[in-house]
């Protein structure tokens, strides 16, 4: 803020009410009664400073849960029943792990039947294409007939056929049986079992898995914040386990609002190395948002608020004026001022600010030199 200007005190609200232009001036520092009769009293200096710009950050507290970026559900991918399950609930698993498998004695016959009809349908498809070769030749000799030359054709083509047939057959066997062993999709930890060996494994979850290392808090802050919530925004992450805050970044910022709580989910990395946050945990959370654009600041010593309302003195042409304001961010020791202001405006500041009546007449000193190089200082 620009170094603050001192006026003096000339000239009392009630004076002014009275009309008397020639009022001796009232000391607000001292009881009337205390005024030696016929003595003028001393002025009071009073501290005021110009309105500025300042893009001012609001601390935003909001709350959710911590929760594992990916959980899944593990079903089994084939039907059977539960031949052995190679996990309990802790244990950490690598990508690929095995984690349960389905019996895989029926799909392993199913497999056998499909590769002996493989065979089976590849020797017929052999056999017809050799009988139509064969009966090409004797067609070129004029030895055989065209007719029956297309018929073997069409037969040969028909048992190629049934060779593709027979090959896709063998190979969805193949990956059945592949299937009975179901295998960790990414690197995580066991958080549940719901099946043991000997059920029978159909669409329900086996286990459940849980991402490792991998943890961000879903906070739900509420609509009516003074600014906005926006992604890189710095977050103060409050956690049960961990004694010290977490330092984020808001990563992802939801575009609906609740309609039912008013709030809107805001989520952001938690990267602990100790391991001691545990995803479903409570978070609690403190969301520094700023300002784009700066806004008209003045000191929170200037902002008067009085019966459900807030104003401030604004020095106008000598001057004391309340003018209402309505207040935005408070940070620190400088209020955000949304409307009733301007920057480059000059307000009280300070203890004097609570007191000063509407109407009062006030004295810069130096005869507005004071407030001539405030001026200069805030246009460079």
């Amino acid at each position: 803020m620009k170094r603050a200007t001192l006026v003096t005190l000339c000239i009392a609200t009630l004076a002014l009410a009275c009309g008397r232009d020639d009022a001796a001036p009232l000391d607000l520092a001292a009881p009337a009664a205390e005024v030696p009769t016929g003595e003028a009293p001393r002025p009071e200096r009073i501290e005021i400073a110009r309105v500025e710009p300042r893009a001012l950050r609001a601390v935003v507290a909001a709350s959710g849960s911590v929760e594992a970026r990916r959980i899944t559900e593990i079903a089994a991918e084939v039907p059977g029943r539960l031949e052995s399950v190679f996990v309990r609930v802790g244990d950490g698993v690598e990508a690929g792990a095995p984690l349960f498998r389905v019996d895989p004695g029926p799909y392993e016959m199913a497999l056998a039947e499909a590769r002996a009809g493989l065979a089976l349908a590849r020797a017929e498809s052999a056999n017809a294409a050799a009988e139509a070769e064969r009966l090409r030749l004797l067609l070129e000799q004029n030895a055989a007939s065209q007719q029956r030359y297309e018929q073997l054709r069409t037969q040969a083509r028909v048992a190629q056929a049934r060779v593709e047939q027979m090959e896709a057959r063998a190979a969805r066997a193949q990956r059945d049986v592949e299937r009975t062993e179901v295998r960790a999709p990414y690197a995580g930890s066991v958080v549940e079992r719901r099946a043991h060996e000997g059920a029978l494994a159909d669409a329900g979850p086996v286990v459940v898995l849980q991402e490792s290392g991998a943890l961000e808090a879903i906070l739900n802050v509420p609509e009516a914040t003074p600014v906005p919530v926006r992604v890189g925004d710095p977050v103060r992450l409050f956690v049960e386990g961990r004694a010290e805050p977490i330092e984020t970044e808001v990563a992802r910022v939801s575009e609906r609002v609740d309609p039912d709580t008013r709030t809107y989910e805001v989520r952001c990395v938690v990267d602990d190395p100790t391991r001691a946050v545990k995803a479903g945990s409570y978070a609690r959370a403190e969301l520094e948002a700023t300002r784009d654009v700066p806004r008209p600041a003045v000191a929170r010593s200037s902002v008067v608020t009085r019966d459900g309302r807030s104003f401030v003195i604004r020095v106008e042409a000598g001057l004391a004026r309340e003018v209402p304001v309505r207040v935005g961010i408070l940070a620190g020791d400088w209020a955000e001022i949304v409307s009733g202001l301007a920057i480059g405006d000059v307000v009280v500041q300070g203890e004097a600010a609570q007191r000063i009546p509407d109407g009062t007449r006030l004295r810069v000193d130096g005869a507005s030199a004071e407030v001539a190089a405030a001026d200069a200082g805030g246009a460079s």
